[in-house]
């Protein structure tokens, strides 16, 4: 079955119910596949002659590097994939390739899957330099562990292998090979990765699959293989069968993909999650004919898996009542619900506990969701199953959605794999109406979500079956930043004053979560930093103050004492930026064309006011007129200077109303951008009297 575009996440695997360690079967598979192995022990392609003499890429001036050619060769059968990758290097900056990291993921399972234990080896790799001198890489790589994740009960741990290639050039070519390889009772779908940051003038993937003996470990026999190709025009997947052979006398089937003149991934201003436009291909295996079985089935046995974890026993009936003793409303009831599991520690955001801490605590296994109440703490997912599991013990009808990080990628329901999911938030029916929450993202206000789950589709909970649903976000008028300068200027043209910043829905959710990944003077620093970067760098930030940290349903708010020289001097008058923190802003959208939507994190309001006082020596001789630019359904923009005899003040009010500005509209959002950036830099004239412009020093920059 061929499908449409969907999100690259690794694939799922199956079990394989041969027995994996007869010796038979080994020699026999040896003797099968013996010249593809012996073809991939032979030397190194040798270079042509244009590759060696090739410096630069036609049509991608600068580019430091291009992938010459690139192949991968999954073997199920040997339960392994071979990699290989050739790179000229065409600019100094091109070479950092030199130095490669080859991650992978393995992990431990549960349920009634053992894991997928992967490993590399058989690296293998060597410099060629213009002259064709040969340079092979003798080192050992060294191995990194460079993350680890629970997800579903499964432990998984990234690893990497990290090594240098020897003695790289402007001008070398770099090539290596690896084998990846998992157990010998698993079998796994690929990837293939086709367009990435280099262009790839050729590249040759090929996968041998297996599906016969091969069992899904909840719906039992493999029948299918899907596909999911985004591809350019012209490029297309060969699928053949091979005549039956070998000791089995079966038929092999063979997926390949010849590609030529990839581009590379452009690099554009608020680009949408590439995971889900680059080129690749996803395969899938499959027990179920259609796609609406699988997700009707996979969907049941999700949500049934879910509920055994969340639905509440007598205990969490009995923590609930107390929890929300007082309360006469669904609202009432949930909010106070709400906030005792927020009040919990969200492991996804502190560490990971280990059994033995929970053994000298008299604490067991989280098995189910009283158990996260039990031990105070628990992961995003058991947080948002507690919240529902309580919910249900208080008489409201909750349900649970899996729903992606929009950050990362996008769901598509043509993609036949729960990997798409990255999330879990809930569904719950308050007072007569549906709403959403999104207990497992710390710090969340009740009845939001945060961005990375709004305005997309998920599988959710409809009693005993499953539905796809779409979720829904704030407005403009909901995520709100406002930014407030309140400044005094002496004769000598010093400014001293404080700044304060609020922040409301979504840009507070992101500085409480910052904090939770670091200590105070952390926090404090990346606060500074992200003011500094607004303002003229003759602006000194100082002291920074913090309100209303931990109470996610109450605006952030952050003041600054600052200090410094504000405009330039020019003879008796001082010419000053209109707006201080736009002083310094560089275009957006700087490109006249586009390739891909612009893609915005979240509809948000930006209000800026500014007042400078200055001394009686000191007086307006030019404000900038009003302006005001709109987009229609959009965004709008407005701002205005009010001149004082001893001071300016001025307002300033952007509003992005939409997420999603597609190719074709993009020329009038540019326009847009290019109307109210241009009029960011207008300026203040100020004029000092003949007394004051002998006396005063000049003002920086």
């Amino acid at each position: 079955m061929n499908t449409n575009p969907a999100s690259p996440l690794p694939a799922a695997t199956v079990r394989s119910n041969r027995i994996p360690h007869l010796l038979q079967v080994f020699l026999l598979l040896a003797a099968v596949f013996a010249p593809v192995i012996a073809a991939h022990a032979d030397d190194f392609t040798p270079p042509t002659k244009e590759e060696l003499q090739m410096t630069s890429l036609p049509g991608y001036p600068g580019v430091p590097a291009v992938v010459l050619y690139r192949e991968e060769i999954t073997k199920d059968d040997l339960h392994e994939v071979l990699h290989y990758d050739r790179i000229k290097i065409l600019t100094e900056e091109g070479k950092k390739y030199a130095n490669v990291e080859l991650g992978y993921v393995s992990t431990s399972g549960s349920y009634d899957d053992p894991g997928d234990d992967k490993s590399l080896s058989q690296i293998e790799g060597r410099t060629i330099h213009a002259d064709g001198t040969i340079v092979p890489f003798t080192g050992k790589p060294y191995l990194k562990v460079m993350a680890k994740e629970e997800r579903d009960g499964i432990q998984g741990k990234y690893e990497a292998k990290i090594f240098t290639l020897p003695d790289v050039q402007v001008g070398s070519i770099i090539e290596y090979r690896y084998a990846t390889r998992i157990n010998d009772d698993v079998v796994e779908e690929p990837y293939w990765i086709i367009q990435g940051d280099l262009y790839v003038k050729s590249a040759h993937f090929m996968w041998y699959p297996t599906i016969r003996d091969v069992e899904d470990p909840h719906f039992g026999p493999i029948t299918s293989i899907t596909w999911f190709p985004i591809l350019p025009a012209g490029a297309k997947i060969d699928h053949k069968t091979l005549p039956p052979s070998g000791f089995e006398n079966r038929s092999q089937q063979i997926y390949e993909l010849n590609i030529k003149d990839v581009p590379p991934i452009v690099d554009e201003e608020y680009m949408p999650p590439m995971a889900s436009y680059s080129y690749r291909v996803l395969f899938n295996f499959s027990p179920f004919q259609s796609a609406a079985d699988y997700w009707k089935s996979e969907g049941k046995d999700w949500s049934k898996r879910a509920n055994s974890f969340a639905n509440p026993n007598s205990d969490l009936r009995s923590q609930t009542e107390t929890i929300t003793a007082g309360a006469t409303t669904d609202d009432q009831k949930l909010r106070k619900i709400y906030a005792a599991v927020m009040a919990l520690e969200n492991t996804d955001f502190t560490r990971e506990h280990e059994a033995v801490e929970d053994k000298e605590n008299g604490l067991g296994k989280l098995k189910d969701a009283d158990d996260v109440l039990k031990h105070k703490r628990g992961n995003s997912t058991q947080l948002t199953e507690l919240f529902v599991g309580m919910a249900r013990a208080a008489g409201m009808k909750a349900d649970l959605m899996r729903v992606p990080d929009r950050s990362q990628h996008i769901f598509t329901q043509y993609w036949l794999s729960f990997e798409q999911f990255d999330d879990l938030i809930a569904i719950v029916g308050v007072d007569g109406k549906e709403q959403y929450f999104d207990p497992g993202s710390r710090y969340c206000p009740y009845a939001h979500l945060a961005w990375e789950h709004t305005f997309v589709q998920g599988l959710r909970q409809t009693g005993n079956d499953t539905a796809f649903a779409q979720t829904l976000g704030d407005g403009y008028a909901g995520n709100r930043i406002a930014r407030v300068a309140n400044l005094t200027m002496d004769d000598h043209g010093q400014l001293t004053g404080r700044i304060d910043m609020t922040y409301v829905g979504q840009p507070a959710l992101h500085w409480r979560q910052v904090a939770l990944r670091g200590d105070q003077e952390s926090l404090k620093h990346s606060l500074r930093s992200s003011l500094e970067n607004l303002l003229p760098k003759s602006i000194e930030v100082k002291d920074v103050t913090i309100d209303g940290l931990d109470d996610y349903e109450q605006p952030l708010k952050v003041g600054y004492t600052v200090s410094g020289t504000l405009g330039t001097r020019v003879g008796k008058r001082l010419i000053m930026p209109a707006d201080l923190f736009l002083s310094d802003a560089q275009a957006t959208f700087p490109h006249e064309k586009r390739e891909l939507a612009v893609y915005f994190h979240y509809p948000e309001a930006v209000q800026d006011a500014l007042r400078i006082n200055f001394p009686s020596g000191f007086s307006i001789e030019a404000v900038p007129s009003n302006a005001q630019f709109n987009l229609p359904q959009f965004a709008a923009y407005n701002m205005s200077v009010a001149a004082a005899p001893t001071n300016f003040t001025t307002r300033r009010v952007f509003a992005l109303g939409e997420i999603l500005i597609l190719p074709a509209e993009y020329p009038k959002l540019r326009t847009f951008y290019s109307q109210f950036e241009a009029n960011d830099q207008q300026s203040v004239v100020l004029k000092a009297s003949a007394a004051l412009s002998s006396t005063a020093s000049p003002a920086g920059n």
